[in-house]
């Protein structure tokens, strides 16, 4: 299948040129890696500035933007509420541990459908963009974090406060964000055992990549480490109740403050990139940023991310300079990212396969659509294989065309119908029900089972949220759509969705697909058609 997609994208990418000229097209390349998707109005209208001025004003849009308003239901002060006590009759924890548990789903149901949403139509895509590229970069999951709407709502406001600032700052938040000490195992990490989880990770993946770290490094680091822990705010009273001591620690814990314990603390000498001394937190972080690496990481991470066509690494080199010579500051990298030949260049465009969150968030912000979203927007993502807040392993979600699968195909060509018609993408139903389970020889006795399968499937439908209703307005549809001509519809709707030309074969089967359709209809379809192209899939 990647085979297939792989000559897709060969047939739909442009050809190659030496120069790389700020026009309509540039700007419309640039709204759709950085801004997530843009209109052809907001392109004609950052072509008109010059370059720098037009990357300049997406950085200030980013740097100004207001901090986006908390959920009702986190709080400044959060303490556990799931613990179990010695007295607690195992009944009366299950009740309390179930409605805690459904709580907490709907709490990250409501946070991954306003982060959508702000993505959408917040002050600043950009800074949306960013941010959903270090949750991909610092990773943590739900998987790991029972219960923790709270921890991953913080965590957000972190990383959306520092997507732009200096690393080493966003370094130490990180190091001590609730999430991801719980996720990488930090807390409780103590001197009589320190838990090298997250010292591997802050080498490898977040700050210098394998190579350049030996394992005495990362055995010193996580020595340096030790001592934290997450408990309740100062001042904030504890239960006076004996906790039972079958409590796992994801239900023991009083809070999400971390705090230092100095008995808990390795002060011994460590050994850490050929220095000696008695290292703590602070002078991890001074040591592991100011590491040569340490800016050449970033800079190809941000590239990667960003999809510049950098093949002697020139770019990546530009930027590692700025990191170093500003001490660790992200926004000047950005900035040369986005001014760069290697970004503007068309071998950059239709060069990877889009993300599904940027698949669903770029055809709302192409069409114009900058409103709410409905819940069933996160899980469509999700079902691509992009869940908010729950990325497979530490290394992040995957990229370019190891998004399309046999199964993600053929429902991203459904996604189409989603936002234009409503409803839901995990409406699909497998082949096969009973597929995987044992039926009965006996076909009275099969029948049964069928329909006890059948009934929960039934009650379960019933307990859902209803199908989402239709976003797009139609009536904007049609004046995009301009007339009832087929093929003058396909051009419009393509020159608006599509930041590279199209192939004669998409415009002819789209085209020929309208002729079929009543012509009010010919809008809607036309929009459904292209987000299934195989253009409309590559950015």
């Amino acid at each position: 299948m990647a085979q297939v997609f792989s000559l897709l994208l060969a047939l739909a990418a442009p050809p190659s040129v030496n120069s790389a000229p700020w026009d309509e097209a540039a700007a419309r390349h640039l709204l759709s890696r950085a801004c997530l998707g843009g209109t052809p109005e907001q392109a004609r209208a950052m072509a008109a500035m010059p370059l720098n001025q037009a990357v300049d004003r997406l950085l200030a849009e980013a740097s100004e933007a207001p901090a986006a308003q908390r959920p009702p239901w986190a709080r400044e002060v959060w303490v556990n509420k799931l613990r179990r006590y010695s007295d607690m009759p195992r009944e009366e924890y299950l009740v309390t541990f179930r409605r805690a548990s459904s709580r907490c789903d709907r709490e990250m149901v409501d946070l991954k459908t306003a982060w959508m949403s702000h993505m959408c139509g917040g002050p600043s895509p950009l800074l949306e963009n960013k941010t959903l590229f270090w949750h991909g970069h610092f990773t943590t999951a739900t998987s790991k974090l029972f219960a923790a709407s709270q921890a991953q709502e913080q965590q957000l406001a972190t990383w959306r406060g520092h997507a732009l600032g200096n690393f080493r700052q966003f370094l130490a938040a990180v190091t001590l964000d609730p999430a991801m000490m719980i996720y990488l195992d930090m807390e409780g990490s103590e001197r009589t055992n320190p838990n090298e989880n997250y010292a591997r990770e802050l080498l490898e993946l977040f700050s210098l990549g394998v190579g350049n770290y030996t394992e005495s490094d990362i055995r010193g680091i996580a020595r340096a480490l030790t001592g934290y822990s997450l408990d309740a705010p100062r001042g904030v009273p504890k239960p006076d109740r004996p906790t039972s001591p079958s409590t796992a620690r994801s239900m023991a814990r009083d809070g999400l403050v971390p705090t230092f314990d100095p008995a808990s603390h390795d002060d011994g000498a460590k050994a850490i990139f050929g220095k000696t001394g008695t290292f703590k937190l602070d002078d991890v972080l001074d040591l592991v940023v100011s590491h040569p690496a340490c800016g050449d990481h970033i800079a190809a991470r941000l590239s990667d991310h960003f999809g510049a066509h950098d093949p002697r690494g020139e770019l990546r080199r530009r930027m590692a300079d700025i990191f170093r010579k500003t001490s660790g500051e992200i926004k000047p990298m950005v900035r040369e990212l986005f001014i760069s030949r290697e970004f503007l260049a068309p071998e950059s465009r239709g060069n990877r396969v889009k993300s599904p969150v940027r698949l669903i968030v770029g055809a709302c912000r192409d069409l114009g659509i900058m409103g709410g979203m409905p819940a069933s927007f996160p899980s469509a993502s999700a079902i691509l294989g992009q869940d908010l807040f729950n990325p497979p392993t530490v290394k992040g979600w995957p990229q370019g065309d190891e998004w399309i699968t046999a199964t993600t195909l053929s429902l991203r060509q459904r996604l189409g119908s989603v936002i234009v018609d409503g409803g839901d993408l995990g409406d699909a139903k497998p082949l096969g029900r009973v597929r995987g389970t044992l039926v009965p020889r006996e076909p009275a006795e099969a029948r049964k089972l069928i329909d006890r399968l059948l009934a929960i499937d039934r009650e379960k439908a019933a307990l859902s949220d209803p199908p989402s209703k239709p976003i797009v307005d139609k009536a904007s549809l049609g004046k995009i759509a301009g007339n009832d001509d087929a093929r003058e519809i396909t051009d419009r709707i393509l020159s608006r969705m599509l930041v590279i030309p199209p192939r004669q074969a998409t415009r002819e089967a789209i085209a020929r697909a309208l002729e079929t359709c009543p012509a009010a209809d010919r809008p809607s379809l036309a929009v459904t058609l292209v987000i299934a192209s195989p253009e409309y899939q590559l950015e």
